[in-house]
Order: structure tokens, then C-alpha cells, then sequence
């Protein structure tokens, strides 16, 4: 064992502490050799790193304690120019090993993107559901891959066949294994999937719209009548991975020169008519179109929403634009909740 990853390890804990006493974070957990996952963090005097001359951006990495290279399969080349400053080796369940390489970057925000003509910034509607995963303003839907659904059976045969093991035995060592590269093809197909969705959104946009949901209310556990349905609509809101979509548009949005708007979660976007702004009657999840009594509009519910969450989260941005002295931009991410301290800031 080198003593750069033993030191290193020191370090974590150490600075876990002290983010507990700074009252930031909570009491470090114990890590466990069943919940946690398995990795080495190596600091730039563990590890040799030569680049390659022929294909820039990857080389030939040879760790501590280790007289061969490892055999690298490069996701990506490094950026042009730059130096691996740490890395962390990992083996996740499924019994593969990754090297992630930590590198100074400065990433260059995208162009400003504009309507046709005009200097009004493009905007996007984003409604998250489970009949569609995101429905826009535009009328586009791109469809819940349900990946669980897909692949439920398989998983529960394996599930079945691990019961079926005996405790301790090789077999049922590599029956988790088979369960661990399942979930393993789940995750990376969800996490595509979503990666390149959030990306396509964040070139062609320059504000975007999301409502503020309480995702993890909708995930308490299900009690009393009913709880059969809560329990299906649980597991179908873990299947989208709203928070992951959420969470990749903030990053994205604040490396491209974006602005996220993120509406109160009280706006009414799924029953006001987007045509007459008339408020109709609250609507059971099973309905997914609706008339207006005022106007006579026949909307797509998810549309509607899509559409109302627009025209809000605008109302919003332009008001934190105009309150911003001249030359300034808006901060990447504006929250309905929070506009009092941005626009008092400003």
C-alpha cells in the first residue's frame, strides 16, 4: 500500500471534521466495505504520468508501488496543456475499475444565444413529468425511458436466484456480481440518456425554465389508502432522475453563461390557461388534457405547464436584469424564492 493513498485518506477525514464543526455538513459516517464504494486517491507524488506524442491529451500512467503502466482505456483526452494534479482509482459493485484525473480547466462560456432577429434571449419551457420525462413549450416531448420497467424482470429473476444461494458461497458471490452489472447497465444508460438531453438544452437555450419541485416529499414512503399507487409513483419518480436532471442543468448552465429560472413550486403552471391566464380547477394526475371554461383552449397538460413556466420564469429574469447595473450579467441560476436577497444584491 503506498502512503500517499494512506495520507490522503487522513486528509478526507480530516476535512469531513472539519466541515462538521463549521456546523456544514454532518457527522462523517463510517465507511463500510458494503455500502461504500472502493477507491484509492493518489496525489501528483503517487503516481508517474507520461504523455503520449501521438494522441495528445492521454499517456501512460503508472501508479505507486506499481513497476507497469496501467492498461487505460481514455474516455476523453485531457485538455491541451494540462497536468494531471490527482486522480482516484474506484471498482464499483459491478467489478469495474475507473481512473477519474483531476485538471485545471477554464471552461469558455457558450454565445449567446438570441431569437431570429432580435436581441430577445431564447428561452425554453421545461416541464418534468412521468408520462413524458420533459415536455417543453414548443409542443416537443421526449419520452420516460422507464429503464426499470424494461429491465424488471431480468432483475428479479436474478433477485430470485440470489435467495437461492447459500450465504458465503462462490455462487453467491457471483450472482450479486450478475445483479451489480444490471444495475451497473441501468445507471449508465439513465445517466446518458439525461447527460445528453441536459446538453442539448443548455446550447440551444440561453434561459431555461424548471419549477422548484419538492422531490423529496414526493419520495416519503407511502401510508394508508392508496399506498399501492404512491408506491408505483416513487418508484417511477427514481426511474426519471428529476434531481440528476436538475442537477446537471445548474452546472451546465453556470459553465456556459446560462441562466437557470427555477419558478416557485406554489405557481399554479398545470391548471392556468396559457392562452387567457384564466385559473381552472385543480387537476388529478390522471388527466392529461384539459378545456378552458374561459377561452374554450383544449390544452396538452404538460404543454400548459411547459408554457405558463416560461412566460413566468421571463417575468422573472427580466426583472433581475433590469435591476443589474449596466455591463452585468444574470447569475446563472435565479430561484423564485430567493429573488428578494438577488434583487436587494443587485
Amino acid at each position: 500500500m503506498s502512503s500517499t493513498v494512506l495520507q490522503q485518506s487522513l486528509r478526507h477525514l480530516d476535512g469531513a471534521f472539519t466541515r462538521f464543526f463549521k456546523q456544514s455538513a454532518k457527522y462523517p459516517q463510517r465507511k463500510t466495505k458494503r455500502r461504500s464504494r472502493n477507491s484509492a486517491t493518489y496525489v501528483r507524488t503517487g503516481f508517474r504520468w507520461v504523455e503520449d506524442p501521438e494522441l495528445p491529451g492521454t499517456g501512460r500512467l503508472t501508479l505507486a508501488k506499481q513497476s507497469e503502466p496501467l492498461d487505460v482505456r481514455w474516455s476523453r483526452p485531457l485538455p491541451e496543456g494540462a497536468d494531471p494534479v490527482k486522480l482516484s482509482v474506484t471498482r464499483d459493485r459491478a467489478g469495474r475499475h475507473f481512473v477519474s484525473v483531476l485538471v485545471e480547466e477554464r471552461i469558455q462560456p457558450l454565445p449567446a444565444a438570441f431569437l431570429p432577429g432580435g436581441h430577445e434571449p431564447r428561452a425554453v419551457g421545461i416541464d418534468l413529468g412521468l408520462a413524458a420525462l420533459v415536455a417543453l413549450d414548443d409542443g416537443t416531448k421526449i419520452d420516460h425511458p422507464r429503464l426499470m420497467r424494461k429491465y424488471g424482470k431480468e432483475l428479479a429473476r436474478l433477485q430470485r436466484g440470489l435467495h437461492r444461494k447459500k450465504k458465503g458461497s462462490a455462487n453467491r458471490d457471483k450472482a450479486r456480481e450478475r445483479i451489480a452489472r444490471l444495475y451497473a447497465l441501468i445507471s449508465d444508460a439513465r445517466k446518458d440518456m439525461l447527460d445528453q438531453l441536459t446538453t442539448r438544452l443548455v446550447r440551444e437555450n440561453q434561459v431555461l425554465v424548471v419549477e422548484d419541485l419538492a422531490i423529496t416529499n414526493l419520495l416519503r414512503p407511502a401510508t394508508g389508502r392508496g399506498r399501492r399507487r404512491k408506491a408505483g409513483l416513487i418508484r417511477s419518480i427514481k426511474d426519471a432522475a428529476w434531481g440528476e436532471l436538475l442537477r446537471q442543468l445548474r452546472y451546465k448552465c453556470a459553465w456556459s453563461g446560462r441562466t437557470l429560472v427555477i419558478v416557485d413550486r406554489f405557481f399554479p403552471s398545470t391548471r392556468r390557461c396559457a392562452d387567457c391566464h384564466a385559473k381552472g380547477a385543480p387537476l388529478d394526475v390522471s388527466v392529461r388534457e384539459w378545456l378552458c371554461a374561459e377561452c374554450g383552449a383544449w390544452h396538452d397538460r404538460d404543454v400548459n405547464a411547459a408554457r405558463n413556466l416560461r412566460e413566468e420564469g421571463m417575468r422573472l429574469y427580466r426583472l433581475v436584469s433590469c435591476a443589474l447595473p449596466s455591463g452585468r450579467v444574470p447569475p446563472p441560476v435565479i430561484k423564485a424564492s430567493e429573488l428578494p436577497a438577488v434583487l436587494s444584491a443587485a
